[in-house]
């Protein structure tokens, strides 16, 4: 499936999109291209319009006062970016490529065009903008919740939008999404997330090998995380089933193991 033909298949989930509406997102024909880690997706255009990740991973980041960085949401292929745009006009922050991205700009105007002519379009953005702020929302309460959990559960969210995104089954934490952008996203230290993460390899539910984690077996992971992927909102996905029993799931934290270079990244101050 084309990122395309997935964005429309996820605006569907909405339930406002007719068959005319449908096919006039699916003939877009944005101009792609490439924008290199660690550089903003705008990159000086013009303000307005919206990105389409078609490969690589992309966020939505703040910057504190103090100069730390914080991720306010992911982009996997598929999704959209707005900028300035319709329904995410307020939303904070800029956007910026965790790994090279191929990057399919769709002008304001061709947007505006797409609503005047497919006001159910309007309302499906609107929606899939909520679904931003839902995930965040999750985010936001799961700050509430002991590293080893919060960090499981960002494990299992990050598998399971890489995997509908036609990612590896199995491996995540692989492309732009490694240990320092956990910690903007978990308000961690980076030498914090490197043992939480050796900690859920020593009890077993993830394995890590040169800075990419994987789950070979993901339901006990997703026991141990209480994972519910019902917020996230992606069409057909294998894992919307309910968070199994976690009898038998150790919850204590496991004994830290290993070092931070074991991920390949160096420890923030």
């Amino acid at each position: 499936m084309t990122p395309l033909a997935w964005l429309v298949r996820r605006l569907d989930e909405a339930a406002l999109l007719d068959g005319a509406a449908r096919r006039a997102l699916l003939t877009l024909a944005p101009q792609e291209r490439l924008v290199p880690a660690r550089t903003g997706i705008r990159d000086g255009r013009k303000s307005g319009g919206a990105h389409l990740i078609l490969q690589g991973v992309a966020c939505r980041t703040a910057m504190l006062p103090d100069g730390t960085r914080r991720i306010l949401a992911l982009y996997f292929p598929g999704d959209l970016c707005t900028a300035e745009c319709g329904a995410a006009d307020q939303l904070p922050g800029a956007i910026e490529a965790l790994s090279p991205c191929t990057v399919a700009d769709i002008p304001s105007g061709t947007i505006d065009s797409l609503i005047r002519s497919h006001p159910g379009i309007e309302r499906a953005l609107w929606w899939l903008t909520l679904v931003e702020l839902g995930i965040a929302q999750q985010w936001l309460i799961n700050a509430g919740w002991e590293a080893e959990r919060r960090i499981a559960h960002l494990v299992c969210e990050v598998r399971a939008r890489s995997q509908a995104a036609g990612g590896d089954i199995e491996e995540c934490f692989a492309s732009g999404v490694r240990q320092g952008v956990v910690a903007d996203i978990a308000a961690l230290s980076t030498v914090h997330v490197s043992r939480v993460l050796h900690a859920l390899q020593a009890a077993r539910l993830i394995t890590l090998n040169r800075g990419a984690a994987a789950v070979p077996q993901p339901a006990p992971l997703i026991a141990f995380a209480g994972f519910d992927p019902g917020y996230l909102h992606l069409p057909d996905h294998t894992a919307r089933a309910k968070p199994e029993s976690s009898a038998g799931i150790r919850h204590d934290p496991a004994p830290w193991a290993g070092s931070n270079r074991d991920l390949g990244h160096e420890s923030r101050t």
